[in-house]
């Protein structure tokens, strides 16, 4: 059976002949109407999900709830409850943000020898809260405990699935080996739930994950592999060939852009036209021209977002200086300004209210400048904001959604850095 990937080339150029020809095209395959309802209502959801769009009003509720629930968490000892009242009291420490305590009462529910109905949920938060304590080989090994639980104490479903996804996005550049080999080692699960998607309805796997879902997570461990210097090969055609041999749109589409997305890694940086870098950047009008990107000879980090994304441009005020250093590593950033709808001139007075046509407005003074809104779905960049960085050579080693804080002291945008610089340095002269 031929792969995959040559029968999307053969159905596309029977479409083109077809189309030459004068005869009917096969219509481009398009998502169900729920699933454009919610990639229509994504912009919302990212808009809402983040604190720093919230009102103070919300905020000031968030902050009287958190300390709340530390007062109430304090007050309880884990080792006078048992059964679900620990996973219950794991629950309100951690939105008192009382991570010891979680981690407390998970390792009691989860040592216990009575029936633990909610394993699960105990291994979610005591995993979460090991990694908010900054304990990564702590998390790795309770990671590798929920794993080994598999399937006989506990299902592999979203809930894990989250779990494991948290964990080796945490571990990904800070301690790439462990990350590596928690992905290769919940590899296995996820081929097995994609082929069960397979078989009749009567026969399929519990897991409550899409196929979309499941292929995602697999070419995780093809991306940890490449960062690894590892051949990935193998990984991506065995995760190919374990797809259904029929895929709905709902699942064909997007992981379409999974791949779109993937082939990028170990290419060249396309080329990047800024769309108004010196009008939309007053502070840089006397040099008349873009910067080279990527850098010569230095690591380059881009951010790139789109102009409704109001946490990433807040997130300007973080943006760090245009040329910097990371564990010995020379690196420029630079901030991508996706405009989705013609920008504002700049305004005599600012403008309270956010708007996206004033996104470059907002980010003057900073190392951003306008590009084109189709580099957006180039990088099928969904969940900005979206970083994107090469090695001094070019070419792309990172290119995946990131955090608010990504560019806190320590954090992603520093860890990844450090990993690029790291593994792919410069040929000797």
């Amino acid at each position: 059976m031929p792969p995959k990937s040559l029968i999307l080339a053969l159905a596309l150029s029977a479409s083109i002949a077809a189309a030459q020809s004068g005869a009917s095209p096969t219509p481009a395959p398009q998502l169900s109407p729920k699933a454009a309802y919610d990639a229509a209502m994504h912009p919302l959801d990212l808009t809402r999900a983040s604190f720093g769009n919230w009102s103070d009003t919300e905020l000031a509720a968030l902050k009287i709830t958190i300390a709340h629930a530390q007062t109430e968490c304090a007050a309880r000892d884990p080792k006078t409850f048992a059964n679900d009242d620990l996973i219950d009291l794991a629950h309100l420490c951690a939105l008192g943000q009382s991570w010891p305590a979680v981690i407390d009462a998970t390792s009691l529910y989860i040592a216990a020898d009575t029936p633990r109905p909610r394993l699960k949920d105990a291994y979610a938060s005591l995993i979460d809260a090991q990694l908010h304590a900054k304990n990564e080989r702590a998390a790795f090994k309770s990671a590798q405990a929920m794993l080994a639980a598999i399937p006989d104490k506990l299902p592999y479903d979203s809930v894990a699935a989250d779990t494991f996804t948290e964990a080796i996005a945490y571990m990904q550049f800070t301690d790439t080996e462990d990350a590596l080999a928690l992905s290769a080692a919940r590899q296995p699960l996820l081929l097995a739930n994609l082929h069960a998607a397979a078989t009749p309805p009567t026969q399929q796997s519990p897991s409550s994950q899409s196929v979309r879902e499941l292929y995602a997570d697999g070419l995780t461990l093809a991306i940890l592999q490449q960062l690894s210097r590892q051949s990935p090969t193998e990984t991506v055609a065995t995760l190919d060939a374990a797809l259904p041999p029929q895929l709905a749109p709902d699942d064909a589409i997007p992981i379409a852009a999974l791949r779109r997305r993937y082939a990028l890694l170990g290419q060249p940086l396309p080329k990047l036209t800024p769309a108004s870098w010196p009008g939309a950047r007053p502070y840089l009008t006397s040099t008349r021209q873009a910067p080279q990107v990527p850098a010569l000879h230095a690591i380059t980090a881009l951010l790139l977002f789109p102009d409704w994304c109001a946490q990433c441009i807040r997130m300007g005020s973080k943006f760090p200086e245009t040329v910097f250093t990371v564990s010995g590593h020379e690196a420029y950033f630079y901030g991508l300004l996706a405009e989705t709808m013609p920008p504002n001139k700049p305004p005599t007075k600012p403008n309270p209210s956010f708007s996206p046509a004033d996104a470059a407005n907002y980010l003057t003074g900073t190392p951003t400048f306008a590009v084109d809104a189709s580099l957006l779905s180039l990088f099928s960049a969904n969940d900005p904001p979206f970083a994107i960085i090469t090695d001094s050579q070019g070419i792309i080693r990172v290119a995946q959604p990131v955090t608010e804080d990504a560019f806190n002291f320590g954090n992603t945008m520093d860890s990844a850095i450090a990993l690029v610089g790291k593994q792919f340095p410069l040929p000797a002269r």
